[in-house]
């Protein structure tokens, strides 16, 4: 018979005492917990002649410490249980391939005796999946990170795969794991359409940072309640607070929890991400992104690169190695100026995490203007999509910028997280601005208009705008 500790344990402010009587109130607690449990009567060693217990509060104590062992192994045994499932699939994140509609890279962990993991996938379906014969199973490639943070050494696997050559406007159904080690849920995903004048919805978020799962996620979660369609997310860097601390990206993986697997995201790194120069392996652990950043220059992988849809090429710079490294800043602003000219696409939208206009008024990035700046003026890049000066800022800058105005680029600071920095005075770049705030934003294009509303964490819309593009350039509505 199966003994519950835990109805012994109720009882042991009755069986604790130093000395018990014969009070119909403790013989009635001490028979019903005999009779419930099917225990024998008392011995007569327990008894005496007026039915009182004897102090034998030695005996009592270690019944006390057995019982108080036996639930904490019953504890451990429950938690034991709770850790066998480590083969399955984790922090599972989606990217965008180079054309954003066509593909998406799969990115998970898994434990490091796990060695072969697959990607099965096919078209959503409203019905039971019963019948797997029209899904499609691809191998994983895995690697091996070694991180050293704080005199600790930990040794992460992660499996990445791409699926592309899907259909621009469907819905697909995936998920990843093995039939040996176990699979993930099933997760779907929506790639946009392919006609150019189709609408394209992406949330853009600022620093998440710091207190990602106590403060942050409400403000992820929000920004997915109010776009559940967007195409993509934009992290415009410094996702967590130490790079190389993974604990605070099991955090951001918490926050945001299906909607990574759901949405793809396009990050930029921030200077936190980084312990200089080296930018932290877990990012590439983590995520996936194209490889047509400038060539022949590994440590710009996964910082610089750009993703196309129908009507739109999204572009992302490495902010931390442009603002300290003067060779690695020459690099990519040849490498952009290729990327703005070798294109088609009617919008472009530029990502870097150090602004090239700070918000806060001991910062400013002259590097930043002086590499690129003339660039982006001249190739007609739209909007700048910004972070790492904690408080939001937007502005209109005409050619050269000399005065904010109605027509020009569009900068734009933001920020996602609690960590919050005032404002500066004689900020003369800005001409809407918030501090203090959690914020998302969410963007559409379509056709000939970009239309921007940023909202707080709580869902109330902060500030709102639309560039429509003519002839003679963007105009500020």
């Amino acid at each position: 018979m199966k003994f519950d500790v835990r109805k012994l344990y109720k009882i042991l402010p009755v069986m604790m005492r130093q000395r018990v009587d014969g009070s119909p109130r403790n013989m009635k607690a001490m028979t019903c917990f005999r009779h419930r449990n099917r225990l024998p009567e008392r011995p007569r060693l327990f008894r005496r002649a007026d039915n009182s217990w004897q102090r034998f509060s030695g005996l009592f104590m270690v019944m006390k410490i057995v019982v108080l062992g036996l639930v904490f192994l019953n504890g451990c045994h429950s938690s034991a249980v709770l850790m066998q499932d480590t083969t399955s699939p984790r922090r599972i994140m989606i990217n965008p391939l180079e054309s954003g509609n066509t593909g998406v890279a799969i990115t998970w962990r898994n434990a490091l005796d796990v060695q072969d993991n697959f990607v099965q996938f096919g078209i959503a379906h409203p019905h039971p999946l019963n019948d797997l014969s029209g899904f499609r199973r691809q191998k994983a490639d895995s690697r091996l990170d070694t991180i050293n943070y704080k005199g600790t050494t930990a040794v992460y696997k992660s499996f990445r795969t791409n699926i592309s050559d899907l259909q621009p406007g469907q819905e697909y159904l995936y998920r990843v794991g093995s039939d040996s080690k176990g699979w993930s849920e099933w997760i779907q995903f929506d790639l946009p359409e392919a006609h150019p004048d189709s609408a394209l919805t992406f949330i853009y978020l600022g620093d998440p940072q710091n207190d990602l799962k106590s403060q942050w996620s409400r403000t992820v979660r929000q920004a997915y309640a109010t776009a559940p369609d967007a195409s993509f997310l934009l992290y415009a860097g410094d996702l967590v607070n130490r790079g190389y601390n993974d604990r605070e990206w099991r955090d951001w993986y918490e926050a945001g929890d299906f909607i990574h697997r759901m949405i793809p995201s396009i990050m930029t790194p921030g200077n936190h991400e980084y312990e200089y120069p080296d930018l932290t392996p877990l990012w590439r652990t983590n995520f996936t992104f194209p490889g047509n950043g400038p060539e022949g220059y590994g440590e710009l992988y996964g910082a610089c690169y750009y993703i196309d849809y129908p009507a739109v090429r999204v572009i992302s710079l490495d902010g931390t190695t442009s603002e300290k490294d003067e060779h690695l800043r020459s690099v990519q602003a040849e490498w952009l100026e290729k990327v703005l000219k070798n294109t088609d696409k009617k919008w472009t939208v530029l990502t870097l995490h150090q602004p090239f206009y700070s918000t806060k008024e001991t910062r400013d990035n002259p590097q930043i203007r002086d590499a690129y700046r003339s660039l982006i003026e001249q190739h007609g890049v739209d909007i700048v999509l910004q972070g790492h000066d904690h408080a939001y800022g937007r502005g209109m800058l005409d050619e050269g910028a000399r005065r904010p105005g109605r027509t020009g680029i569009m900068y734009v600071v933001s920020v996602s997280g609690p960590k919050m920095y005032e404002i500066g005075e004689g900020k003369n770049w800005i001409q809407q601005q918030r501090g203090n705030t959690q914020l998302y934003q969410v963007v559409t294009i379509r056709d000939n208009q970009l239309n921007f509303k940023s909202y707080t964490a709580t869902g109330e819309q902060s500030d709102e705008f639309t560039l429509k593009k003519t002839p003679q350039g963007n105009v500020l509505q």
